[in-house]
């Protein structure tokens, strides 16, 4: 949930609740209906009056704020009290209303997750791992933005770290290419992880092609021909553009996978990390482009660096970026850079090097933006790779986490910077750098269309389940006196956002989205609808006291169908989605 409204609730609550919603399917002994909770259930036809319910009201919005402690050798420092702590907003200080900690899981201690057996027939997107495990960290390969010539070494790296560390924690991997891809969700096991790594084919991309195959212009381009001057300046001209349109459509690919990540784990308790392995990290313009060409003009990444980093903090996802080209020592072009046949070659040579120096700063500095931004830490500039991926790992395995009521009431959508000290001397400390101020609810205009993309984005049948609001869901198939599938879905009401205006009910609006996927991935039938409340708070206690049940209709003919279920809170953006399956029998 994002820090501006949530409580500090970081606990092994989401793992338990899975208990709470599926026992209630279980104990029905039925998988034909709808499991009946301890509050009422309400029928279809009352949809519109059925409840939501609040992860907390608005008024008590507690920001919280993951904090890193180390010491001058970068030792976990652990033991500290809330005494020790002062944090401050925007240079001001503010009072420390929630703390706890976590210490690094000793090591050779023994795994004790606990795998949820579901009721037949039910899906569910609860974290199913132990916190105690230490914090879910997910490793992405990032074959989108890093050369051909660079994955094989990344992946020679990643096995020697998996069996150098023996047992690991609650650790997934996932691959960036044309798309984000799940290669193993989150295991304790090295030799799950480890085979993993070894499935991964090295790929190319299009949206980055090596700078070695780009065409050479520039002895036409020194050629006494006008002409053929015009020609080659008319062909950098369409290759700057091409370069441009790559690179937008690189960094919206990444910035989408980053945000499908943090979806993917905002129902997780506590701070996770994300170590992220890539080549090039594409978020800026090149020092030499000209910002006066038009096609080049609005290429600012500003908004979608925030727009990533937003997300990843909202969900207390802190980046460990890694730099897979190792130690990168001279820029001399080698035999598989392709140096410009001018006629003054030297000068070509020195441009080329200091482009690819210029490059190279970008990526680092970008690198170091990112980690600074949601509290984790860079590495460049180092051959040891598998190193740096178990410093990034140990790094975030022991933290503090704090929570206040910020003093500066005004949500107005503003950047405010966040100021974690600690009061012995010597001591390093790592946060994120802050939060934009953004109401709780009632979002508008572009905001609110970007949730929506988000949303639509998070229904994909690939994408990775989104937990922010947990369920867990039971597709029933047609019977004669129902002849459309049923999906009734089970909400944990505290993961839905109550408002509370001056008519004293309590307001949530909430969207239910199931989409229906053929053998061949196509969608062959979706259903939407959305449900609104204006509950009064004895009707509000009681959905509280279980959760919240609605049933969802979407005709589907005799087959076999993956499905693809999703729940919207429209008031906070906040989402979840499942994936499930169903066969629908031939009608006799």
């Amino acid at each position: 949930m994002p820090p501006i409204y949530q409580g500090l609730i970081q606990s092994s609550s989401l793992f338990l609740l899975a208990g709470t919603i599926l026992l209630g399917a279980q104990d029905t002994g039925q998988q034909s209906t709808p499991p009946a909770p301890a509050q009422t259930q309400v029928p279809a036809a009352q949809a519109q009056q059925l409840p939501t319910a609040p992860a907390l009201k608005v008024t008590t919005r507690l920001v919280v704020v993951d904090a890193v402690v180390t010491d001058h050798s970068g030792k976990a420092v652990t033991g500290l009290k809330p005494s020790d702590f002062e944090i401050l907003e925007n240079g001001h200080a503010q009072v420390i209303r929630a703390f706890g900690s976590r210490d690094p899981v000793p090591q050779g201690k023994e795994s004790a997750a606990q795998k949820l057996v579901l009721p037949p027939g039910v899906f569910t997107n609860i974290p199913q791992f132990n916190p105690d495990d230490g914090p879910p960290t997910i490793l992405l390969i990032d074959a989108l933005n890093t050369q051909l010539r660079d994955q094989a070494y990344l992946r020679q790296q990643l096995v020697k770290y998996l069996q150098s560390v023996g047992p690991r924690r609650n650790v997934a991997i996932f691959t960036l290419g044309s798309r984000l891809r799940l290669v193993q969700d989150f295991t304790t096991d090295p030799a799950l992880l480890q085979q993993a790594v070894k499935r991964i084919a090295n790929h190319t991309s299009l949206l980055n092609p090596d700078p070695g195959t780009q065409p050479d212009t520039q002895l036409a381009l020194d050629s006494s021909d006008p002409a053929l001057a015009d020609m080659a300046q008319s062909l950098k001209d369409f290759q700057a553009e091409q370069d441009s349109f790559l690179m937008d459509v690189r960094v919206g690919v990444t910035v989408e996978a980053l945000k499908m990540l943090a979806h993917h784990v905002a129902g997780f308790p506590g701070r996770k990390n994300l170590v992220w392995l890539s080549g090039a990290f594409p978020f800026y313009i090149a020092p030499d482009t000209d910002l006066r060409d038009p096609f080049v003009s609005q290429r600012q990444y500003a908004d979608q660096v925030r727009d990533a980093a937003t997300s990843l903090t909202d969900a207390q996802v802190a980046v460990y970026p890694v730099d897979s080209r190792g130690l990168v020592g001279s820029l001399m072009p080698d035999a598989s850079v392709r140096v410009p046949n001018s006629r003054n070659p030297g000068a070509a040579m020195a441009s080329t090097m200091s482009k690819a120096s210029a490059d190279l700063q970008n990526s680092h500095d970008v690198m170091s933006e990112i980690a600074k931004e949601t509290g984790g830490r860079a590495f460049y500039n180092r051959n040891d790779i598998d190193h740096a991926i178990a410093l990034s790992v140990e790094d975030g395995s022991a933290y503090y986490t704090l929570g206040y009521y910020p003093e500066d009431k005004r949500w107005d959508g503003k950047f405010r910077k966040i100021e974690v000290r600690v009061v012995q001397k010597g001591l390093q400390v790592r946060n994120r750098r802050g939060y934009f101020a953004t109401a709780a609810a009632g979002t508008t205009g572009s905001d609110d269309k970007k949730a929506e993309r988000d949303f639509i984005g998070s229904l994909s049948l690939e994408a990775p389940t989104a937990t922010a609001v947990a369920f867990a869901a039971q597709p029933v198939p047609p019977t004669k006196e129902e002849p459309a599938v049923v999906i009734n879905f089970g909400v944990d009401p505290r993961s839905i956002l109550f408002q509370v205006p001056e008519d004293g009910l309590h307001h949530a609006k909430v969207d239910f989205v199931t989409l229906a996927f053929d053998a061949k991935g196509k969608i062959v039938a979706s259903q939407k609808q959305t449900l609104t409340t204006a509950l009064k708070p004895e009707t509000y206690a009681r959905i509280m006291a279980g959760r919240l049940l609605f049933p969802e209709k979407i005709n589907l003919a005799p087959g076999k169908y993956t499905l693809k279920m999703g729940v919207w809170d429209r008031q906070t953006n906040l989402i979840g989605t499942a994936t499930g399956s169903i066969e629908v029998p031939p009608q006799n």
